[in-house]
């Protein structure tokens, strides 16, 4: 995507597709976390999706990354209120998504010990027994949301060692994050340091996250 007087960076999928295009006109390997770390290019870019809403939001972004020549990784969440793991449509959308090539692992929650009991070791424990029986293999990485509910990087850290038999990352590791690799997100509807179209040939490793729930085919409004 050449910059222009008319380019338009916007939350639109076509901006977003776009984007991706340039990125891979430009060079950059474009993948979910698994494949950056079993094959890192000298310009790659690491797609990250965290699904907090609904999963079908999801689905829509996975093919349009798909279409793109591009992989990814959606961070599923157990306890959403908008989609249930277990349900047939989910259970469906997760193996057209890892059809299409992309990676799908967890998006670790905190917080509910703070109604429920327990501690953050016990939820997130049960957590990834769920995940692991809705798609029947083991966890190979998360992402957490709302961070600092989870204990922060100092928890991430220390559970990831401890899932250490499969699980090869979490996505907020020093590795993944300035000043290693360019992080840019979409978290709340905003891009602090420009959509991520503006950054196309500027850095060569990045982590970009996005939540599908902001992207949109015409008008915000068909989301919600």
């Amino acid at each position: 995507m050449t910059s222009s007087a008319t380019e338009t960076y916007d939350y639109s999928l076509k901006s977003y597709s776009d984007t991706l295009r340039a990125y891979r006109e430009a060079g950059y390997a474009v993948t979910g976390f698994q494949q950056y770390l079993a094959e890192p290019q000298a310009q790659h870019l690491v797609l990250r999706h965290d699904i907090d809403n609904t999963i079908e939001q999801a689905m829509r972004v996975a093919r349009v990354d798909a279409e793109a020549g591009c992989t990814s990784t959606f961070f599923l969440r157990v306890h959403a209120r908008g989609y249930n793991l277990m349900s047939l449509q989910s259970l469906q959308f997760i193996q057209e998504m890892e059809g299409l090539g992309h990676e799908v692992q967890l998006h670790l929650e905190g917080g509910l010990s703070d109604w429920l009991g327990g501690d953050n070791w016990e939820w997130a424990e049960r957590q990834r027994a769920v995940f692991e029986a809705a798609v029947g293999r083991p966890l190979g990485g998360f992402s957490s949301h709302e961070p600092a509910r989870m204990g922060g990087m100092e928890f991430a850290n220390a559970l990831q060692e401890k899932w250490s038999d499969t699980v090869a990352y979490h996505a907020y590791e020093e590795r993944f994050m300035m000043p290693h690799m360019k992080y840019l997100s979409d978290s709340s509807g905003r891009w602090r340091e420009g959509h991520f179209g503006m950054w196309v040939g500027k850095e060569p490793l990045m982590q970009v996250l996005t939540h599908p729930f902001w992207w949109f085919e015409k008008v915000p409004a068909e989301n919600y």
